[in-house]
């Protein structure tokens, strides 16, 4: 057996255990705590000052003023241990120099004589000045982490796939989930607030990764019935670093206002889609009223002038008649045509719109089912400026259209009317009617208690040749469309199977409500020279004629052009310009300025068989200018030209 070590080569065997101890190890005696003891890393930690048998104080008087030697005191009057972790104690690190900013792990233990009184202490201590630099580094760069969350207002979190439990979450949780952060990190956390809808979509996307590398992309609601926001999230399932561990890294971010806007960018591009379309039928439907015109013009011009010349008694009179009658019928179904593309003249005054409803409904009640009631009750309403005819075909064919919603049912029309301002939100809620400003409007509210219309059928009734009734042409909603439209008003629709339909027409308030007393008819003119400039040579006849047989000289071109050159030539003698708008080679804008330079306020009257009130608008500067719509009768034709030959 070994020998146990003699007292003193023990007492060595410490001292040398303690000198060459990886920690800073000093002991201490008495109350002044005078050192008997540093081991070599201590001194080598210290400024090389010399320590034995000196009290603490005087060796390291800067840790008085730190509060060392107090809590030296308090370990040897009470005899318990002091125990810190990251303590800072600044001393130097060379002699003489600077006291610098260091932090250590210290332990002062006491310690004790054979009669277990407290004669001294020891210290332990190791140097963790990096350790806590660097900790404050990491803490540092963890708190603009965590602010950088904050301000993107994302979530970013790491999952166990297996079982798919959150183990570490950052970010706003709570705003972006609706849950505190150590809710989400229980069991089924982070989908308690998933709209139930949306459950299936998302559990599927995160089952699709399986493999490292493997990503998903999901978007699904979350909430509660109180609002609901859209959520993305995005995940990646990786290795975690240092070893074979899975785990599923995500994202998960806020994405309601890109989901709404694209919402609204879908529903603008279908408006914008439908408005193309209702642009093309507008602008075929136009060409079409525009040519067909042309040819009632010479149809009923010449029938009408034939009706003047021959006496009732004539055995041609009553076909003629008949004739003059179907021109007109056609020239309605053409000027519905022009009100749907909203190229029909409008003849603009001061209407009561509750006095024009008092005369309709009187007519209407022999025209619709006697068991449908129909009641009027007229508010207090402004007067508007508009079109007193087309006013009429709209009101006529709202009303019309409610009574026949009943069949053969018994039921009720019922038409209100108010006044109420519209705002920029509603006229946006309202799409379709571009002309519209924010304004007090007249409104004219017909409703019905028939059958009523789906969202699909609903969405349909305004467009051209779309009809619910066998017999219909699928021309009035259209037609009651654009004349709202050319009004600058607008027009929007109630309706639900079974419920009924109310329409809401809205026209803008005129600043004035005083009607002007119409004009009196003018009689017929008997001398004066007209030149006829149109490119349709059936119309140049048929003015030619009406003209002549109105007591006029007539002067005939085929184009703009030769309109200017004739006109050149017959300035001083001519009285009246008749000028289409729409001709080859010049067309009557030009032709028009080019005569106004010849000879300036000569009296034009533009034709056409589109409306062309804003181009004639734009004219008025240039002369004179009046307009007639195509096609019209002889008589429309002479007082105009009467009245303009005898201003001239």
């Amino acid at each position: 057996m070994t020998e146990p070590p003699s007292d003193d080569a023990a007492k060595r065997w410490i001292e040398r255990a303690f000198e060459d101890a990886p920690a800073l190890i000093s002991v201490h005696r008495g109350k002044d705590h005078h050192f008997v003891f540093a081991n070599r890393l201590f001194r080598a930690s210290s400024d090389g000052r010399p320590l034995t048998g000196r009290p603490y104080a005087e060796a390291f008087p800067e840790f008085v003023e730190q509060g060392y030697l107090a809590i030296f005191d308090r370990v040897h009057t009470t005899g318990e241990p002091f125990v810190a972790n990251g303590a800072r104690a600044d001393t130097p690190r060379t002699p003489g120099g600077q006291p610098e900013e260091r932090y250590w792990n210290l332990t002062f233990q006491p310690s004790r004589d054979a009669t277990g009184t407290v004669d001294g202490l020891t210290t332990f201590a190791f140097e963790v000045t990096e350790h806590v630099r660097s900790r404050r580094v990491a803490e540092e760069a963890e708190k603009r982490y965590d602010e950088l969350l904050l301000a993107l207002h994302v979530v970013v979190w790491r999952v166990n796939p297996t079982g798919w439990r959150l183990e570490w979450v950052r970010g706003d949780v709570a705003a972006l989930l609706g849950v505190a952060p150590d809710d989400a990190l229980a069991p089924g956390g982070d989908t308690q607030r998933v709209h139930p809808d949306d459950l299936a979509a998302l559990f599927d996307a995160r089952a699709a990764v399986r493999r490292p590398g493997d990503r998903y992309h999901v978007e699904y609601r979350n909430g509660d019935a109180t609002g609901w926001r859209w959520i993305a999230e995005d995940g990646q399932l990786r290795e975690q670093p240092g070893s074979d561990r899975l785990s599923v890294w995500g994202l998960v971010q806020d994405v309601t206002e890109r989901v709404a806007n694209q919402a609204y960018r879908e529903q603008v591009h279908a408006e914008l889609l439908r408005v193309q379309k209702l642009e093309s039928l507008s602008l075929l439907a136009g060409g079409i009223a525009h040519d067909f015109n042309n040819l009632l013009t010479a149809i009923l011009g010449n029938a009408s002038l034939a009706e003047l010349q021959l006496e009732r008694t004539h055995p041609a009179s009553g076909s003629i008649a008949s004739m003059v009658s179907a021109a007109k019928r056609a020239s309605d179904l053409t000027a519905q045509l022009l009100s749907f593309s909203g190229r029909r003249r409008l003849t603009v005054e001061p209407v009561d719109v509750n006095g024009q409803l008092v005369e309709l409904v009187g007519l209407l009640h022999a025209s619709i089912s006697r068991k449908v009631t129909l009641r009027l009750d007229a508010g207090r309403v402004r007067v508007v400026d508009a079109d007193r005819s087309q006013l009429n075909q709209v009101l006529m064919n709202l009303v019309i259209n409610a009574a026949q919603a009943h069949g053969d049912e018994a039921g009720a029309v019922k038409i209100r009317t108010g006044v109420q301002a519209l705002g920029p939100a509603d006229l946006k809620a309202c799409p379709g009617f571009p002309d519209a400003t924010p304004g007090e409007f007249v409104v004219v509210e017909v409703s019905d208690t028939g059958c009523g219309m789906d969202a699909a059928t609903a969405a349909k009734i305004f467009e051209p040749f779309f009809t619910t009734k066998p017999e219909g042409r699928g021309l009035g909603l259209a037609a009651v469309q654009g004349i709202v439209r050319g009004h600058r008003g607008l027009v929007r629709v109630q309706s639900a199977p079974g419920v009924g339909t109310t329409f809401f027409v809205y026209l803008p308030a005129a600043a004035s409500g005083i009607a002007p007393a119409p004009p009196s008819p003018a009689p017929l003119a008997a001398q004066g020279t007209i030149l006829v400039v149109d490119d349709e040579p059936a119309v140049r006849a048929f003015m030619r004629a009406a003209l002549e047989f109105g007591g006029f000289k007539v002067l005939e071109a085929e184009d703009g052009e030769a309109g200017v050159a004739t006109f050149a030539v017959h300035a001083d003698t001519i009285d009246l310009v008749l000028l289409d708008l729409t001709m080859p080679r010049l067309g009557g804008e030009e032709a028009l300025v080019q005569i106004n330079a010849l000879r300036p306020n000569t009296p034009v009257v533009m034709t056409s068989g589109f409306n062309e009130l804003g181009q004639t608008r734009r004219l008025i500067g240039h002369g004179a200018v009046e307009f007639i719509q195509k096609p019209y009768p002889v008589r429309d034709l002479l007082e105009l030209a009467g009245r303009l030959v005898r201003r001239s």
